[in-house]
């Protein structure tokens, strides 16, 4: 009778996992042979897929390894064994399944050189890296997996690496739409991010600041400087941010942004916009609108267009400052409303 024994103390994980991997994965890895790596996309997804996770782990060993960034044979054997498990993954949607293991082997590259070289070359871990990341943070709708993966892709943000650092932004700005409370946590690092010139990130702010609003008021003063360096899109961001900041009634904020605001009145690229913030502001402080009644007239005669919703900001400083309705431009007369008073019917002047 022959005796069967399993794996002894002396027997590492690294046998176990190359019992368990499919025998392609198995000769692959376990030999690092790129001979027959290729024969790997001959064989179905289903075949192979429950031995993902065991084959991620496998590579996550061999790139950890102290000559893997001068071993060509090696670095060759993990890309093309990773482009094969990630589109196994896709075809047979099992990210939840292998997350774990793929997200493990994502944070493993932050351990090592991720700074393109001179000829702006990513690193062998920065490609390891950008392979991993559009498989996982394409599952911005699942939430598990966005849970294990976002506290590792904002460690992402400040690793000198610009085509990771904006491929991450463009994802997180999508997990922002459906997971914000996720981000949230991470709102000081995405914050200092975009203060580091990394003003994609900027879309994600809205949707945090419900949940995490003191990072940003502390830097507020900051990102309002950011303006003239934004493109278009990124402008209208940061005014969805102000937006939803002066909703929430936080004189201090309001203070900050209002020379801000009216500074950037005479764009009228975004005037229309600018005006409904000052309009929410003066709903509830209007006291500090009242130094800058004088430069609203001068804009009203400019743009008369936005006329009628100036005349709501007087109206609502008038409650409280009847004197400062003297600057009412004379442009407001002239309108089918007749008068500054008329815009709003019921204020009483």
């Amino acid at each position: 009778m022959t005796e069967t024994y399993g794996p002894g103390p002396a027997e590492s994980p690294l046998i176990i996992r190359l019992l368990i991997m499919h025998q392609l994965f198995r000769l692959v890895l376990g030999q690092k042979d790129l001979s027959r790596a290729g024969d790997l996309f001959s064989l179905d997804d289903s075949e192979i897929e429950d031995s993902l996770t065991e084959a991620l782990e496998q590579i996550k060993i061999i790139s950890s390894s102290s000559d893997y960034q001068t071993n060509n044979n090696d670095q060759a054997v993990v890309e093309i064994c990773i482009t094969r498990i990630t589109t196994a993954i896709r075809e047979t949607e099992s990210i939840e399944k292998h997350a774990k293991a793929l997200v493990g082997l994502w944070d493993s590259c932050l351990e090592h050189n991720l700074r393109p070289s001179g000829k702006d070359e990513d690193t062998p871990h920065a490609k390891i890296a950008s392979d991993i990341m559009s498989c996982i943070l394409q599952n911005y709708n699942r939430p598990p997996v966005m849970a294990l993966a976002i506290p590792i892709a904002v460690k992402f943000l400040h690793r000198s690496n610009k085509e990771l650092c904006r491929n991450m932004s463009n994802y997180l700005s999508l997990a922002a739409i459906t997971k914000a409370d996720l981000l949230a946590d991470h709102t000081d690092v995405i914050v200092k991010s975009i203060l580091q010139g990394n003003t994609m990130l900027l879309r994600v702010l809205p949707a945090v600041y419900e949940k995490q609003p003191q990072p940003i008021n502390r830097h507020l003063t900051e990102l309002l400087a950011l303006m003239s360096q934004l493109e278009q899109p990124e402008q209208y961001h940061l005014l969805r941010l102000l937006h939803v900041a002066v909703k929430r009634k936080q004189p201090e904020v309001a203070q900050k942004c209002i020379p801000f605001l009216i500074g950037h009145l005479k764009d009228s690229t975004h005037n229309d916009v600018i005006l409904n913030i000052l309009t929410e502001i003066a709903g509830y402080e209007p006291v500090a609108l009242n130094s800058f009644l004088p430069m609203l007239k001068e804009i009203g005669e400019r743009f008369p267009y936005l006329i009628g919703q100036m005349a709501r900001i007087y109206g609502a400083v008038g409650h409280v400052d009847e004197e400062n309705l003297l600057v009412c431009p004379s442009a407001f007369r002239t309108t089918s409303a007749d008068s500054c008073l008329t815009e709003s019917a019921d204020l009483a002047f």
